[in-house]
């Protein structure tokens, strides 16, 4: 993500002081109002500073199904029904997740100059991000609602517990894969450009811009190895049909763990020596 938290030699209001109390001490209360404080910076410099801010966050994947509705329903005539907004909703989980992890490889980079000057903890830096993330996705809620009126589907209330469930288990997966990945950048610099690839792969590799049973059924196991598989299938089923898929929920839930495990692994093996290649 382009605009991640990038105000590295700003001050912190919420920020607690660098005294080695609080490195050694440091509460709960404190860990919160820090990354409180972190994101609700950057969404509030993100939003006051552009006209157009709440559109920009939503711009892009709008203006991506309009050109894979083009590309595959009018031209290729795929016929998926209501594909305008079957594809929205892809777009959008595909965006919260792809916005994150560019913005989480480089997040200890842009943050150096803070991280050299403050003692805190340096994995609050992309549990702010993520939240940021998770703020953007939460307001493109309205349009993908606008668009289920406008294609007369139902709008029920099922919808906010199934978004209490999917939105942590996302944020998990998301937090794990993070601090993994922007751990390891600091020490192999080619890691942004492999993520760029990678996440080109997988955008197409998940079923963002068609229904998974559409795929041959010898492949279809392979796409549910990818973690964002489950996440937005559960999406779909909660938004165009109201369903809330335990299933694809559990599943979601498992990728996450797995992704915490890995990601405080590595964070924890890498994070005494951040401030040697800063």
């Amino acid at each position: 993500m382009t605009d991640s938290i990038s105000s590295a030699a700003a001050p912190l209001p919420g920020a607690p002081k660098p005294t080695r109390h609080l490195q050694r001490g440091f509460t709960l209360k404190q860990y919160l109002d820090l990354i409180l404080t972190l994101a609700h910076k950057e969404v509030k410099v993100r939003y006051k500073n552009n006209v157009l801010g709440y559109l920009w966050s939503i711009a892009n994947p709008l203006a991506s199904a309009m050109v894979f509705y083009f590309a595959l329903q009018v031209i290729m005539r795929t016929n998926v029904e209501n594909y305008v907004v079957f594809l929205t909703i892809g777009l959008f989980a595909w965006q919260w997740f792809s916005n994150y992890l560019m913005g989480a490889c480089g997040i200890f980079l842009a943050n150096g100059s803070l991280i050299k000057k403050s003692v805190f903890p340096r994995f609050v830096l992309p549990i702010a991000l993520n939240l940021q993330d998770t703020f953007h996705y939460v307001m493109s809620v309205p349009v993908t609602l606008g668009f289920l009126l406008a294609y007369s589907l139902p709008v029920g209330w099922d919808i906010i517990p199934g978004m209490l469930l999917i939105i942590p288990a996302q944020f998990l997966l998301l937090l794990g894969l993070g601090l993994a990945i922007s751990s390891a950048n600091l020490f192999f610099r080619d890691m942004e450009r492999i993520l760029a690839i990678g996440l080109n792969m997988m955008f197409y590799l998940s079923p963002v811009i068609y229904p998974i049973d559409r795929v041959p059924d010898q492949y279809r196991p392979l796409l549910h190895l990818n973690p964002m598989t489950p996440l937005i299938e559960a999406w779909r089923a909660l938004f165009m049909k109201g369903i809330i898929d335990w299933h694809n929920i559990g599943l979601a839930y498992v990728y996450g763990a797995v992704a915490m495990a890995i990601g405080v692994f590595v964070y924890r093996r890498l994070v005494h020596r951040f401030a040697e290649v800063i």
